[in-house]
């Protein structure tokens, strides 16, 4: 299997029972299929627009950094993410749309316009809890330390909170919408000790 299907492989069972997922495409069985893909896109999109980062088959990091945080169609065409709406199917894309569109529209309030942007975070649930995230990010939370840049994510998960709190990270919004399942923005503002 090459390295870019494994990454993909670890992401879609990180990611598998996620809330942004579970929200997207109900069906287990669906997630299945179509995650695999969808991570490989990611993939290519992070190799393309910023930096990704992995750990041996057990995580994998996509980080989009200043300046390249918009995504516009050509990121999507070579990324392979212009076919969401084929691959995802007509009712999950609309979903995948509702949500991305509310997370745009959110963290604009809260991100400014120069930051790293952690896209996706993901480790395989049979190494999660033993420091692997950790180790993956450190290397872009120094940049950005150094650089003076601020970091920022969304989660729809909870129990990701207090992770991210431990690396710096701060709530700066919770989203409740009609329709939506909720989220969190963090950011973390640079260290300088």
């Amino acid at each position: 299997m090459s390295s870019k299907r494994a990454e993909a492989q670890v992401l879609a069972r990180a990611f598998h029972d996620d809330p942004m997922f579970t929200f997207i495409a109900p069906s287990a069985d669906r997630r299945r299929r179509v995650l695999p893909w969808f991570f490989g896109a990611a993939l290519r999109l992070g190799d393309q627009q910023g930096r990704v980062d992995t750990d041996a088959g057990r995580a994998a990091v996509i980080w989009l950094p200043p300046g390249r945080t918009s995504l516009g169609p050509g990121a999507l065409l070579r990324s392979g993410l212009a076919l969401a709406p084929i691959r995802l199917g007509p009712s999950a894309f609309g979903r995948f749309t509702r949500l991305t569109s509310a997370f745009e529209k959110s963290a604009a309030t809260v991100h400014g316009t120069t930051y790293w942007h952690l896209f996706i975070l993901g480790v395989d649930p049979s190494v999660q809890g033993q420091g692997v995230g950790v180790r993956l990010v450190a290397p872009v939370l120094a940049e950005a330390d150094a650089a003076g840049h601020l970091c920022y994510l969304e989660t729809l998960s909870e129990r990701n909170l207090a992770f991210y709190q431990r690396l710096g990270f701060t709530v700066a919004g919770h989203v409740t919408a009609p329709g939506l399942p909720e989220f969190w923005m963090m950011t973390r503002a640079p260290r300088t000790d």
